[in-house]
């Protein structure tokens, strides 16, 4: 087998297998690119280069120079890459269009970590989870810049991430998650198996809708998920609603094909909208349904479509689910997330105070025996 050549920053062979070796620098603003030949020989020219551009050397006219690169190359790419391997790629879409205007038509020069946090700074308007996921995006997108020749820094991994707030977690009580399914039912009553199936597998709404038919094993009741939100797959295990959710879609499905009044376009996908196209997000009709629920006099503070993923975990520790096996079923890659739920479990702590007040007793009953013991030898 062939020794792996290491590889040296700021030089690489173009094309791959030629055995011609390049080298690009930075200097004066812009990018430089030179062939040089032997891989030894650039090692020893980039070397040289970068010393000259400490050093405040001009480089020479006759050098040739790469193409100012903005931005908005690096995003574009992000999202490519995005879209063929992380779940996550309609967040991903959603952030790098807030980001674009005012990003994009930099160069990798003007975009320092300084022009990151002053940007994240003026967004008042943001949580902190919500700007720590912007600099995971634009730190995503230097790297693979970085992977791939184009840059040579990450700026944004000098930003400094934002405390996040996750003391306070947000479930739903049995009580409210029957008025809201009552609600839906009134409201959009084709939307309601997708509520209870949240509620009842606390998959991400991206994994959700995103899933299609063929990911679901009836017989094991499992769905498996190839892709999700932190790049590995897992399998969701389906309570008995889960399976009459499915159940529900299903026939739904079969009622809009048998439907001659409406055109069906073939789908694989499981949730659809109330006119049989593929549904990608819960967003818009959630809405309408919590408008609702304002208007009722019914207050649901906080609640988003997260929320069912926080309900589904929660129950998992109230009901006496180890954490271990809570991690598994959650799909939390730490378990220091999981961990953030532990509070909720009665018996966790019951138990801790039961064996602090069997030491008592113990450590009390010795203390006694040692006095009596004393008492009969005098």
């Amino acid at each position: 087998m062939a020794k792996e050549t290491k590889k040296t920053r700021g030089v690489y062979e173009n094309p791959e297998g030629s055995g011609v070796w390049w080298i690009q620098f930075f200097a004066q603003g812009r990018r430089h690119r030179e062939k040089v030949g032997r891989r030894s020989a650039a090692k020893d020219l980039y070397h040289k280069r970068k010393n000259e551009v400490r050093e405040g050397v001009k480089m020479p006219d006759t050098m040739r120079a790469a193409r100012v690169l903005r931005f908005k190359e690096l995003g574009d790419d992000a999202i490519k890459y995005s879209e063929a391997h992380k779940g996550t790629s309609r967040q991903d879409k959603s952030y790098w269009a807030t980001m674009e205007p005012i990003f994009g038509h930099l160069t990798l020069d003007e975009m320092t970590p300084a022009t990151i946090d002053d940007y994240f700074i003026s967004r008042d308007d943001l949580a902190p989870a919500t700007i720590n996921r912007y600099r995971s995006f634009l730190s995503m997108a230097f790297q693979l810049a970085i992977r791939n020749g184009k840059a040579e820094k990450n700026a944004a991994r000098l930003v400094k991430l934002r405390r996040e707030d996750n003391a306070r977690i947000r479930f739903l009580t049995f009580e409210e998650e029957a008025q809201i399914r009552q609600i839906i039912l009134e409201r959009t009553p084709t939307h309601e198996p997708a509520f209870t199936f949240a509620v009842e597998t606390g998959m991400r709404m991206s994994e959700q809708h995103s899933m299609t038919w063929d990911q679901i094993d009836w017989k094991r009741r499992q769905v498996f998920l190839d892709k999700t939100k932190n790049g590995s797959s897992r399998v969701v295990m389906l309570t008995e609603k889960a399976i009459a959710a499915l159940r529900a879609a299903q026939a739904r499905r079969k009622e809009l094909q048998a439907d001659p009044e409406k055109t069906w376009k073939p789908t694989n996908q499981v949730w659809l909208s109330r006119y049989g196209e593929p549904l990608g997000s819960p967003i818009a009709w959630f809405k309408l349904v919590m408008e609702d629920a304002r208007e009722a006099d019914m207050v649901f503070e906080d609640v988003t479509w997260h929320v069912f993923r926080h309900t589904y975990i929660s129950r998992l520790i109230m009901a006496g689910v180890d954490l271990r096996t809570a991690q598994e079923l959650a799909g939390h890659k730490q378990i220091a997330m999981t961990v953030r739920y532990a509070h909720l479990a009665p018996s966790h702590k019951l138990g801790a105070v039961e064996l602090l007040t069997a030491y008592r007793r113990r450590e009390e009953a010795l203390v006694v025996q040692e006095s009596g013991e004393e008492a009969m030898a005098a």
